[in-house]
């Protein structure tokens, strides 16, 4: 038995031989080049906007370093202001320098250096603190935005609703033309230069001295917050050239050689500010 195609099969067959050859050109062909094409035009408008904000900064160079050395002058000012980075064994030197060169008794101290930039707020009534403040509240928002948009990737993964984006498919970053060239920003951000040591004194002595202990931790060039002070009293034994009777010195004295008497006593809480200036 002999098969023989009519004329219309083998049309139909060339037909489809062909329409199969010109899909194949496309997909295979042509609309690779297409998408290739259309990524390299999201670059060059990606390289032209780069290219016109680079424009802009070397346009305002001089302006910038300008800025630059005025930002530096400022920041070494403001950095003068607090203590350089010290241990716990430098700030007992130096508090106990300043207790003996006012006559006065260390009784206690007590030093914790946080490893963490200090948290304390500017003063309430600032501007400094509005700012913070403002600050803070957008850090939250943004913070609760990227947590959000985590759980929605986890839930999407999860229930496989969503198919992934192909890498061509990707949406590219786009460039912001309208950057702050200059570095202007009113924005208060984070500290993390400046680290406080919470300090805690118990010192004894005459009253005058020990307001003048205060007054000068108080008056002090830099930075130091007293958050609380006490005072109290104690006894203690004196020679009559003010002497304090201690066990090296009691038995070279006579009992009528000293007395008893009553001293004032202050606690001082405070903080002591540290930059770290490197």
């Amino acid at each position: 038995m002999k098969n023989s195609l009519s004329r219309n099969d083998k049309r139909l067959l060339l037909f489809m031989f062909l329409f199969v050859v010109i899909v194949g050109i496309g997909y295979w062909g042509i609309f690779p080049q297409i998408k290739a094409f259309r990524n390299l035009e999201k670059d060059i408008a990606r390289e032209e906007a780069l290219q016109t904000v680079n424009e802009q900064k070397v346009a305002n160079e001089a302006f910038v370093e300008s800025q630059c050395k005025e930002y530096e002058e400022m920041m070494s000012k403001d950095k003068n202001k607090f203590y350089d980075m010290m241990n716990e064994a430098d700030i007992d030197l130096m508090l106990t320098s300043k207790a003996i060169k006012n006559k006065l008794e260390s009784f206690n101290l007590n030093i914790d250096i946080d490893s963490e930039p200090s948290d304390r707020k500017a003063y309430r009534y600032s501007e400094l603190y509005e700012q913070q403040q403002v600050w803070e509240r957008e850090r939250a928002i943004a913070e609760s935005m990227d947590s959000e948009s985590e759980e929605d990737e986890i839930l999407e993964d999860f229930s496989g609703s969503k198919k992934k984006k192909n890498s061509d498919e990707e949406e590219e970053e786009e460039i912001d033309e309208t950057v702050d060239i200059f570095g202007n920003s009113e924005l208060v951000g984070a500290n993390t230069d400046i680290y406080a040591a919470k300090v805690t004194m118990t010192i004894g002595g005459d009253r005058a001295n020990l307001e003048a202990f205060l007054k000068e931790i108080m008056e002090s060039d830099k930075e130091i917050l007293i958050t609380s002070f006490a005072w109290s009293k104690y006894r203690v034994q004196k020679t009559k050239q003010g002497v304090i009777v201690t066990d090296k010195n009691k038995n070279s004295l006579k009992a009528e050689d000293y007395e008893l008497v009553e001293l004032d006593a202050l606690t001082i809480t405070m903080e002591i500010y540290m930059c770290d200036k490197d």
